[in-house]
């Protein structure tokens, strides 16, 4: 990840002057969640920039952010400095604001007035800890900062999003956490998948090719399903089979229209379409429903369409970082 002369300078001063001999760590804190520290003048202006930022909502059919927002003052600092997505914040420019009292301990006089006018935000990695993202807003006004909106957005949001996969990869795939099913799927189907310790086999169909993972706490599935020829060569081809796959291979499992998306996406070197929406079962008499996620494209080497399917159920329990940590593991997929 690169970052500017702006911020590299940035994160020299911070090293200098706050870090001191102090040896570094790894960060800590959840890695869906993002703390803020700014005074209570500016907590609802700042607030009102990061909602435009990270927008991103999963429908579980509840709406579920994908990052919990929390905030501290900026007398909790020191004790809060080490978390793993850490953003100081200053807009109000009385002198009786403890976050600019803040930011000007931590900026030299030339930081903090460029930033004030020119860009108001600055990223850095690792100031306080290792595997930490650390992001400084610094603006003349709520005008001023929500100008940068639009241009930041983009950056923000893929800075953080490589933060989160960076140090979920670390847990996820380590070779502590490795799974002896993955070989067997391999030498079986001529696939493969980066499945961590925990997931197992619940179905294999060898006529229909269709197998189904899974793992509990929280219940977790993955399915994974080819056929020959180019089935998805349209939008209207790929709807088509997309709604049909679930109830044909799962049985009992169907896909909801409501808050359904889907896109063309990159996809391990290539170009899939990408699903995202809400699941239910069917002809059951406990009702399930959960977010799912879906990747189906074609293979021309093989003339194979696949679709890697992942749902979740886990009911009236925060989804997101399982859901990210499964769409993870669904862009491991390969074909050999």
């Amino acid at each position: 990840m690169k970052f500017s002369n702006k911020v590299h300078m940035f994160v020299i001063y911070l090293f200098l002057v706050n870090w001191g001999c102090e040896g570094k760590r790894d960060a800590i804190g959840s890695d869906n969640e993002i703390r803020v520290i700014c005074s209570d003048i500016d907590k609802e202006n700042i607030k009102r920039f990061l909602k435009k930022v990270f927008d991103d909502t999963l429908y579980t059919p509840e709406p579920e952010p994908l990052y919990t927002i929390k905030f501290s003052s900026p007398q909790t600092y020191s004790k809060l400095k080490k978390q793993t997505n850490l953003i100081i914040a200053a807009i109000d420019r009385d002198r009786s604001n403890s976050g600019l009292d803040l930011i000007n301990k931590l900026l030299t006089d030339e930081q903090a007035s460029s930033m004030v006018k020119g860009d108001p935000i600055v990223l850095a990695k690792d100031v306080h800890a290792y595997n930490q993202l650390f992001m400084v807003i610094n603006a003349a006004s709520l005008e001023d900062l929500m100008k940068f909106v639009d241009e930041k957005r983009n950056y923000i949001r893929k800075n953080f999003n490589n933060q989160f996969i960076e140090r979920q990869s670390r847990y996820l795939f380590n070779e502590n956490n490795f799974n002896n099913l993955e070989d067997s799927l391999k030498n079986e189907f001529g696939w493969s998948l980066d499945l961590p310790w925990g997931w197992s086999l619940i179905k294999k169909n060898t006529d229909s090719n269709f197998v189904w993972l899974g793992k509990e706490m929280p219940y977790q599935w993955i399915g994974i399903g080819w056929e020959q020829g180019n089935l998805v060569d349209n939008e209207l081809s790929f709807g088509n089979f997309l709604w049909e796959w679930p109830i044909k291979n799962y049985k009992t499992v169907r896909f909801n229209d409501y808050k359904l998306k889907y896109t063309k996406a990159d996809y391990n070197y290539t170009t899939a379409w990408r699903a995202t929406g809400i699941w239910e079962t069917i002809d059951l008499k406990e009702s399930k429903g959960g977010p799912f996620r879906s990747y189906v494209f074609y293979d021309n080497k093989k003339d194979l369409t696949y679709h890697i399917n992942y749902l979740i159920f886990y009911p009236g329990n925060s989804k997101s970082i399982f859901f990210r940590q499964g769409d993870m593991i669904l862009k491991t997929f390969k074909t050999h």
